[in-house]
């Protein structure tokens, strides 16, 4: 369909008449005429009951018109978008990164660095909490977060959940054989369990099923960030924690004990999350969608 005869229809609508949109458009009535008898032509109906000083548009005529505006401000967005990333010298991609998923998410980032090297990439790195804070007020464009307890407004990329692993000192775990714990056992040491800045989350997920499964627990402390908790695990802290296998190095952390949970136990759930009215971002979702890039961290479990 003609974009031309499309924007001459509407004017014709919004004029009410051939005359006025031919001198709207600046264009002589016939050729006007012509224009909208063509289009009637090409879809194969009736658009206008045609009288001496008024045109009016048939059911099939209005409704051709809401959906002609509808196209003709899509093409006018795409354009002036266009122009607008024609004449920016370098695009900026602004994503936020979940402490909770750093490790998880790295190698999506790095190949979006790598098949795209004009875009520079903003990252802030910080709390889920925050994170969804900013995509709401347009300050990111998308989020790499644990996925919201709430997705009204998003549009969600939702991943397997990540197996979860008990982290503890030696000391703790000088009695304990090499095998996988159960939650019961867990919530008999002192906790450091993880805790976005605001709102309900992780933290409350797992405190009810250490609470349920043990009818016990000591939590002492929580904190926002996976490496934080491993750092003073690391360094002697006498504390145990559950963590995303995905964040747990150990070949860094190699004064921790980590240990498989034996239990359906699942509170880690990834997710590449943009509001829904925002524009699909291809920089990011056709490196999602061959799956190349999480391919080393499912090898890791």
């Amino acid at each position: 369909m003609d974009l031309k005869r499309l924007r001459y229809f509407c004017a014709v609508i919004e004029q009410g008449n051939v005359s006025k949109a031919a001198r709207f458009l600046n264009i002589a009535q016939p050729a006007l005429s012509k224009r909208l008898s063509e289009l009637e032509e090409e879809i194969g109906a009736l658009l206008f009951l045609r009288g001496i000083r008024h045109i009016e548009a048939t059911p099939a005529g209005l409704h051709l018109y809401r959906r002609a505006c509808e196209i003709l401000q899509s093409v006018d967005n795409a354009t002036r978008e266009t122009i607008i990333i024609s004449k920016t010298e370098t695009q900026t991609l602004r994503i936020g990164v979940s402490h909770l998923y750093q490790r998880f998410f790295q190698s999506l980032i790095l190949e979006i660095h790598h098949r795209h090297p004009d875009i520079h990439i903003r990252l802030t790195v910080s709390d889920s909490s925050y994170i969804e804070m900013l995509l709401r007020n347009g300050l990111i464009d998308v989020a790499l977060i644990q996925k919201p307890s709430n997705p009204s407004g998003y549009d969600c990329l939702n991943f397997q959940p990540i197996s979860a692993v008990a982290v503890m000192t030696p000391t703790l775990a000088k009695d304990l054989p090499d095998r996988a714990l159960s939650l019961c056992e867990i919530a008999k040491f002192p906790l450091m369990l993880l805790r976005r800045g605001e709102g309900p989350g992780i933290y409350e997920l797992v405190k009810d099923r250490l609470e349920r499964a043990s009818g016990e627990l000591k939590a002492v402390m929580s904190v926002s960030q996976p490496s934080v908790i491993l750092d003073w695990i690391e360094t002697g802290l006498d504390c145990a924690s559950i963590l995303p296998a995905s964040e747990v190095d150990q070949e860094k952390w190699k004064h921790c004990r980590v240990f498989p949970i034996s239990s359906t136990f699942a509170a880690f759930y990834p997710s590449i999350v943009k509001m829904s009215a925002s524009s699909h971002m291809a920089a990011v979702m056709d490196i999602v969608k061959d799956g190349q890039w999480n391919s080393a961290l499912a090898e890791r479990g």
